[in-house]
């Protein structure tokens, strides 16, 4: 594969999620000099926890793996990031896992080991190619969203929040027009802790303040950020 299409890559993220130490490090030397950022976890808990720290375009995962499976890790995410992309890698490729691996949301799948890195590559290319020319959301109020780059603009101005409210924000445009429970936003802000809903409460309010959008309070529930319907 040409290089320079290969160069695509350099504006996504990617997670490499693999228990067995020399193919993780195969796959990274693979793609290392391709993506923007590239991530590696030893588990799928860690996988699970890299994922909630950082910006990830597409995950790369073993099946088999400890503490959490590739599946067990991938239902996490998805619970978060109901969009997220995975390709799923394993050395069983049965079609019960094939099966499996397509119910759990993933774009492709790929049988171990992979003796061509420029198999995955281009797996990874054709995944990731919907979002190259992806446009800007609109979600109200004059804010567009740029879900690759997770930049918010504000009538074309690129808009800034605190770490923590665009940790909350990004949260709720993954799930646009869905509920974004105070147990989801307390697994991937807090780590997983108890916080008192008035200062999850509190952040929202300053959300809604500065970017001007209509973020819905569910009693007791959590918060529903509502795309606007006025270009529908």
């Amino acid at each position: 594969m040409h290089k320079s299409t290969l160069k695509l890559l350099n504006n996504f993220s990617a997670l490499i999620v693999e228990d067995d130490e020399l193919a993780r490090n195969m796959l990274k030397q693979g793609l290392k000099d391709y993506f923007g950022s590239l991530y590696e976890a030893k588990d799928g808990l860690e996988g699970f926890e890299t994922f909630k720290k950082n910006r990830i375009d597409i995950i790369i995962t073993d099946i088999q793996l400890p503490h959490l499976s590739g599946f067990e890790m991938i239902q996490e995410i998805q619970k978060l990031k109901p969009k997220q992309l995975f390709v799923v890698i394993t050395s069983y490729g049965t079609d019960q896992n094939i099966l499996k691996s397509i119910q759990n949301g993933a774009v492709s799948f790929l049988h171990k080991p992979i003796i061509d890195i420029q198999d995955l590559q281009t797996t990874l290319l054709f995944a990731l190619a919907p979002k190259v020319e992806q446009p800007h959301t609109d979600i109200g109020g004059g804010i567009t969203v740029d879900f690759n780059r997770e930049i918010i603009y504000k009538d074309a101005e690129a808009l800034f929040l605190s770490q923590l409210n665009n940790k909350i924000f990004w949260l709720l445009c993954y799930n646009l027009n869905m509920l974004v429970t105070y147990e989801m936003i307390e697994d991937y802000i807090y780590d997983g802790e108890s916080v008192n809903k008035s200062a999850i409460q509190m952040s929202v309010l300053r959300i809604k303040k500065q970017l001007g959008i209509n973020i819905e309070n569910v009693i007791n529930s959590g918060y529903i950020l509502k795309k606007s319907t006025d270009n529908l």
